[in-house]
């Protein structure tokens, strides 16, 4: 177990997997959930808020209903492990919001990105306005996405 992993008990792990299938109950819908008055499951939420441990409330939308219809997963790898160059090529990529999810890996290439875009072209244009124009890359390798197949961000509690 990571260091910074926390202890939770029966309830807060129940107040966790609850609202990971629906953040948008009430807290009373959320205390009939897990078993708890409302006063208690009102302390236990703020606290797993304060603690860090729910991180934010967001709606999930869907990509292809605003017209990104492509998926794209680019494997980077970089010329040399310069700190500086790290830097800005990590600053530059995590500020686009074309850019869904940004890892820093082992292995063959030094970072996965999730990308989305309305089009093989505009991923071709963000590849030579973005990535490309950086000193630190080396070399990308994309793969398209099919068909999505699983796509969730609930985490098992």
């Amino acid at each position: 177990m990571p260091a910074d992993a926390e202890e939770l008990d029966r309830f807060e792990r129940a107040i966790l997997a609850a609202l990971q299938r629906n953040a948008r109950q009430s807290v009373q819908e959320l205390a009939d959930a897990v078993g708890l008055s409302t006063s208690p499951t009102w302390r236990r939420l703020k606290a797993l808020e304060e603690r860090g441990v729910i991180k934010d409330y967001v709606a999930r939308v869907d990509p292809a209903r605003l017209g990104y219809g492509e998926t794209a997963f680019a494997h980077v790898t970089l010329a040399k492990h310069d700190g500086e160059q790290i830097e800005a090529f990590e600053r530059k990529i995590a500020e686009r919001p074309e850019v869904l999810e940004f890892y820093s890996m082992t292995g063959s290439a030094d970072y996965i990105l999730r990308i989305v875009t309305r089009s093989p072209l505009d991923y071709e244009k963000f590849l030579k306005e973005v990535v490309f124009t950086s000193p630190a890359v080396q070399h990308i390798s994309s793969n398209f996405a099919l068909r999505e197949i699983k796509n969730s961000v609930a985490i098992p509690v």
